[in-house]
């Protein structure tokens, strides 16, 4: 097992991107046009949603928490394994980003959803976020949360691009915090009674 001081470095780790991920990231984005065109061009945020949007579709594998690419994005930041992944998935297109256009993302890197939220002050954005803002759910008032890219908003419900949740759940269903896999979903943009939704951080 772990130690927990060793395995879990809090804020004081950093980004780093396996070599593997890069792969298959930049395989995924060879074939997408305006990806290219952000990369030829440095834009962060376009860039890391283009990496958001090509990891929907990745599934755990062989268990909870785990799978190849699963563990690819939880090795981003280091960690507890098998660790819940969703901000490890985030993290690991925030870094993608970076190597792309060679701007640092203040982002916290830390695997805790919590934990970002309370390093991030000053990225803080409570009422309109952009697409690209990282959106930040609290379990209760417990430190458990959950966290995915805000894409757009219409009527109240936000489209997310998000990891270790389920699809197809709308504005009025649970926010699926330890789910299978990467998917595009739907949320309502106060969150429900029990994840209600913080507020978001602008990672560039």
């Amino acid at each position: 097992g772990h130690s927990g001081a060793s395995a879990y470095r809090g804020n004081r780790a950093m980004r780093k991107l396996e070599k593997k991920m890069v792969e298959w990231l930049d395989e995924k984005l060879a074939k997408d046009p305006a990806a290219q065109e952000a990369i030829k061009n440095k834009q962060p945020t376009a860039i890391m949603l283009a990496a958001a949007k090509a990891c929907v579709g990745i599934r755990e594998q062989g268990g909870n928490n785990k799978g190849p690419l699963v563990s690819l994005m939880q090795d981003t930041v280091g960690g507890p394994e098998p660790w819940a992944w969703c901000m490890s998935f985030v993290q690991t297109c925030v870094a993608y980003a970076e190597l792309k256009s060679g701007r640092k993302s203040p982002l916290a890197a830390s695997e805790h959803c919590m934990s970002v939220w309370n390093a991030n002050k000053l990225q803080r954005e409570t009422s309109n976020p952009s697409a690209g803002s990282i959106v930040i759910w609290q379990k209760g008032d417990t430190q458990s949360g959950h966290t995915a890219f805000f894409v757009g908003l219409e009527n109240g419900e936000m489209s997310t691009v998000e990891g270790n949740t389920e699809s197809g759940i709308g504005a009025g269903g649970k926010v699926e915090r330890d789910g299978g896999g990467v998917y595009e979903c739907r949320r309502s943009i106060k969150g429900t009674p029990s994840m209600r939704v913080l507020g978001f951080i602008k990672p560039f």
